[in-house]
């Protein structure tokens, strides 16, 4: 069964961070627009399943995008769910939506928006994760909720046309050099070392999650070619080169590599396989590389050069 569509057009990232998590947690697949102009190009080329909607956004306002939703018979049906702080605003809509939450928008208030949406439509059946999204050890997303965002960049890619995303994946190696040496409670404050590194360097919109051992990996998705993913790593490099964990001052610099992904992927496996064969050539390069590969070059072993 296909997974209903919800576009999340919302410019706050922690906020549309937060309505991803939970969508995602109920069985959606999910995409976000950060601003009205970015929202009427992927509704020009996509037919949601449902959409949430803030009304004070960069560029294009939501009441214009709603107002074009409306016009257009493609669109004009789809639910659309308005999340605004100012009620006053929606006094002045031209065009009604199906339901106004007003913010701050709990997460409690999103799963019960969830179940009023699967109650309206056979359409919005889902089924929801069943596996805890997080990481015993460092409260990041695990391997199982990763490989849910990634399979939903990937159909995103597909059957909606989003650009292209990347998978950045890094590992100092010293996992099972630290546990061996200082035991598991050691190992554990290693792991929340590089962990607390890592969200001080990345988007709330990107998806941090640990693998295994010490290896994080990081979806990075709406990047139209090397400038964002690039920017992410090198403020990575630079953040990571003078930190250290535990007594000993245990270094957390770690090579790192960059895999674009388009589509002409198959499936998150393929993925998973190129983006492993991509650190394992960043990791044999000098101390503290981070290579960039795509879909061509991970296959002839070459970097591309950077547009």
């Amino acid at each position: 069964m296909a997974r209903p569509f919800v576009l999340i057009i919302e410019d706050e990232r922690d906020i549309a961070a937060l309505f991803r998590h939970v969508m995602d947690l109920a069985g959606y697949r999910t995409e976000i627009a950060s601003n009205g102009t970015l929202a009427l190009e992927r509704l020009a080329k996509c037919q949601p399943d449902v959409v949430l909607l803030d009304l004070s956004l960069p560029r294009i306002s939501g009441a214009r995008v709603l107002q074009s939703m409306h016009a257009d018979p493609r669109l004009q049906n789809v639910p659309v769910v308005v999340i605004t702080a100012h009620s006053e605003m929606t006094n002045d809509l031209q065009v009604e939506p199906d339901l106004v939450m007003l913010k701050p928008v709990s997460p409690a208030q999103l799963i019960t928006l969830v179940e009023r949406l699967r109650s309206k439509s056979s359409r919005l059946e889902t089924a929801p994760l069943q596996q805890s999204p997080w990481d015993e050890v460092t409260g990041v997303y695990n391997r199982s909720f990763f490989l849910h965002r990634l399979d939903s960049a990937l159909r995103n890619m597909k059957e909606d046309g989003q650009t292209l995303f990347a998978v950045l994946t890094l590992s100092p190696g010293q996992y099972e050099e630290v546990t061996r040496r200082y035991g598991e409670r050691e190992a554990g404050e290693y792991l929340r070392a590089i962990t607390m590194a890592l969200k001080a360097c990345v988007r709330p919109t990107d998806t941090l999650a640990r693998l295994e051992g010490d290896r994080f990996c990081i979806l990075i998705e709406q990047a139209p070619g090397l400038r964002v993913p690039e920017m992410i790593a090198a403020r990575i490099q630079s953040h990571l080169v003078n930190q250290a964990a535990g007594e000993d001052g245990i270094s957390l610099r770690s090579n790192m590599s960059v895999l674009l992904c388009d589509n002409r992927y198959r499936d998150v496996n393929e993925i998973l396989r190129d983006s492993t064969a991509a650190f394992a050539l960043a990791r044999a390069a000098s101390p503290g590389s981070c290579l960039t590969f795509d879909y061509e070059s991970i296959r002839s072993n070459r970097t591309p050069a950077a547009s």
